[in-house]
């Protein structure tokens, strides 16, 4: 009875504390799932973060796996969108695997009778592999948007899974994150593995990134044992660091690993210099280290907007203006420079007299934002007429009234389009914005990279709104 009044009692407190904070929303970093391996022959949970802005666009994006999903999931989500945010490496989506037995899934099989007694489940390595290969892959590719790229992270017996899968079919993924691997395993019987397939693998696109905290001299001597072997047979087009970290533990090093190691595997993703790199060795130096990163990543990027924006800026406010027409003047480039920074070249034409290439970058500006004021007011003040490139046609009432409505969507919730004042307008959570029409569907604002495109059912009614931001978009439909 006293038991069940405590009982009682901590609960009525508890509730009481419940109830006393405040409202709030849930922040979700993924979503769990259980899919059935016919390989394994069991359920498996599947841990899935997706990008930020997965929703917004219909890119398609790298895949990182992560064994010992419960473990490192929530890590390593957020480092993944820390480094994208920065573009120090493409967004990714992040599928971690949770254990049903680690041991069986994760180890090669072992010679050495204290493993075998004490594991005796253990020897699932190469089957792991094929779970990979024939479940949990075709099932991510099949519900997800997802490139080719794929890497790998793992730690301890996960380590030990990486290494042996980059041994016996390194084409499985592209890149490994080996944290503080088990290379003691079976007598380090992986070391001599790796010796004889690198020996006989001239070449070999792909990354190794090797960690090991301060964790004992057998473990650490199978790590620095296998750094030995690459250093004596290095693949053509295998990329491969260790780091040693002894001031990380067995429990923290897989959180600091796991971050330089997409520093690593991404380390030609974007230039963080690359100012400092054409000044030394001219543009076409910076243009081969993109050249290189998407070959490969298997993407086709061209320069990205950051790195135009800060190498077109210390160009023009170096002087040498030549070489910014020539670097924009590329089509990749000039697709993918915002309209800010081909509004900045533009100014340094025009500010040294060279009106009719201001004119030209000015153009391209409003082409590529209608909205953008500053290209516009350039264009007013050097009395240049850019009607034929930015229309500003008369809608009748009767068409705008058409759109007028709430137009839901989950990404950007609910948005209300209105007629005011014979004009067109948008609230979004309480901000105001004028449509300005491109055509009598079409619609842009001012100051914004904003393109709203009305659409239509097949019986003529206005059945949404597409929101159009670079290289994302969103579709809201009509309520």
């Amino acid at each position: 009875m006293k038991a069940s009044i405590l009982l009682l009692f901590t609960t009525l407190l508890f509730s009481a504390g419940i109830a006393a904070q405040p409202d709030g929303s849930p922040i979700t970093i993924g979503e769990q799932f259980t899919i059935r391996s016919t390989v394994l022959d069991e359920e498996r949970s599947i841990l899935v973060g997706l990008p930020a802005r997965y929703a917004l666009s219909n890119a398609s994006y790298p895949v990182l796996y992560v064994l010992d999903g419960a473990a490192h999931f929530h890590y390593t989500t957020g480092i993944t969108e820390f480094l994208a945010n920065n573009q120090f490496i493409p967004e990714m989506t992040v599928v971690a695997v949770n254990n049903t037995d680690r041991t069986r899934d994760l180890t090669p099989p072992s010679q050495i009778e204290r493993e075998q007694q004490s594991s005796p489940t253990h020897g699932g390595a190469d089957n792991f592999q094929r779970f990979f290969a024939e479940d949990l892959m075709p099932w991510v590719e099949s519900n997800y948007r997802t490139h080719p790229y794929k890497v790998l992270v793992g730690h301890s017996f996960g380590g030990l899974f990486a290494i042996h899968t980059l041994t016996t079919r390194p084409n499985l993924f592209d890149a490994y994150i080996a944290i503080s691997p088990s290379m003691q395993w079976n007598g380090q019987h992986l070391v001599e593995q790796a010796e004889t397939f690198f020996a006989d693998t001239p070449q070999l696109p792909a990354s190794l990134y090797m960690t090991v905290g301060n964790e004992g001299a057998e473990l650490l001597g199978g790590a620095r044992k296998l750094a030995g072997v690459l250093d004596a047979a290095t693949p053509k087009d295998f990329l491969w660091r260790f780091d040693h970290m002894p001031e990380e533990t067995h429990g923290s090093v897989p959180h600091r690993s796991t971050y330089q190691g997409l520093e690593f595997v991404f380390a030609n993703w974007l230039l963080r210099n690359p100012f400092e790199v054409y000044t030394q060795y001219g543009l076409a130096a910076v243009e081969q280290f993109y050249a290189f990163g998407d070959k490969r990543y298997g993407v086709s990027r061209g320069l990205p907007e950051l790195t135009l924006a800060y190498l077109l800026g210390n160009i023009v406010r170096a002087g040498e203006l030549d070489d910014a027409v020539n670097l924009l003047s590329k089509p990749a480039a000039l697709q993918n420079a915002s309209a800010s920074t081909v509004t900045y070249l533009a100014d340094g034409l025009r500010d040294s007299e060279d009106l009719d290439r201001a004119e030209t970058f000015y153009r391209h500006a409003l082409r590529k934002n209608p909205g953008y004021v500053a290209a516009r007011k350039a264009l007013e003040a050097l009395h240049i007429d850019y009607s034929d490139i930015v229309p500003n046609p008369r809608i009748a009432a009767d068409i705008l009234d058409r759109y007028s409505g709430v137009y839901a969507s989950k990404q950007t919730g609910d948005m209300t389009v209105l007629v005011e004042d014979g004009g067109l307008y948008v609230d979004i959570s309480g901000r105001r914005l004028q449509l300005h029409p491109l055509s009598e569907s079409e619609f842009y604002v001012l100051e914004r990279d904003n393109q709203y495109t009305f659409q239509f059912a097949d019986d003529g009614q206005v059945s949404g709104v597409e929101l159009r931001q670079d290289e994302f978009s969103v579709v809201a439909d009509r309520r």
